[in-house]
């Protein structure tokens, strides 16, 4: 059993990157580990985004991920891939970008088939979301944060993607399009594009059952749109 919440308390986000120091610095070695003395990985971006996290028994940190927000279109994904166009129906607050996402090793390994080998390099492969058997704890993560993004009125979403994740979650109508070519950006991913509005309606159109669970999201009180920071920043005025 695992649940997803959003860490807001500086305790909670630190054990969110915790687990992305473990992660992308011990197991992948995507990160000099040097770099993180203090065993958390963050940067700049972390500041303006939401933070969610998957928990499991005892409490047990198993998933992470973040939405990224900016006032100037500045988001991770500009600094590793190649953009192609991009829609001009929408304001860079109306943006977001998901990074981050990751399942804890503990999980991975409970979760593995007994016939699935485990992969050759961990530093180098990304594997198959779905060999994991985790497309359910994949999914509420993805569910709870388009519930944060609808109140914040974000229309799109970016992300890098290894090819499997992408199908997985072409399996639930979250359609991700390519924006630019593959690239070498903490493994092979494709930089993509989604719009919240087509996800919402894809999903109620062709899994009413799948959409009753999704939509709950939609309406919980627990997921509120007041926030213990202001955002966008005081004094902001989006650009003429």
């Amino acid at each position: 059993m695992f649940y997803v919440k959003r860490a807001q308390k500086k305790s909670e986000v630190e054990r969110l990157y915790a687990l992305r120091y473990q992660v992308y610095c011990n197991e992948k070695m995507f990160l000099d580990a040097n770099d993180y003395p203090d065993g958390l990985e963050h940067d700049e971006y972390d500041s303006s985004a939401i933070h969610l996290g998957a928990y499991g028994p005892e409490d047990t940190v198993i998933g992470s991920l973040r939405l990224v927000r900016s006032t100037k279109m500045h988001f991770p994904i500009f600094d590793h891939c190649k953009i192609d166009d991009l829609p001009t129906d929408a304001t860079s607050l109306e943006f977001a970008e998901i990074s981050r996402l990751m399942i804890s090793k503990r999980k991975r390994s409970a979760t593995r088939r007994p016939d699935t080998p485990a992969p050759f390099r961990v530093e180098t492969q990304r594997k198959d979301f779905n060999d994991f058997g985790i497309s359910n704890l994949l999914m509420e993560l993805f569910r709870v944060m388009f519930s944060y993004s609808k109140q914040r009125n974000i229309k799109y979403w970016f992300a890098a993607m290894e090819p499997s994740l992408m199908r997985l979650l072409q399996r639930y109508h979250f359609n991700f399009q390519p924006i630019g070519p593959m690239t070498d950006y903490y493994g092979q991913v494709i930089p993509c594009i989604a719009s919240l509005a087509e996800i919402e309606k894809q999903v109620a159109e062709k899994d009413m059952n799948f959409y009753l669970q999704f939509a709950k999201h939609l309406t919980d009180p627990s997921i509120g749109a007041i926030e213990e920071t202001m955002w966008p920043p005081e004094g902001f005025v989006i650009p003429s």
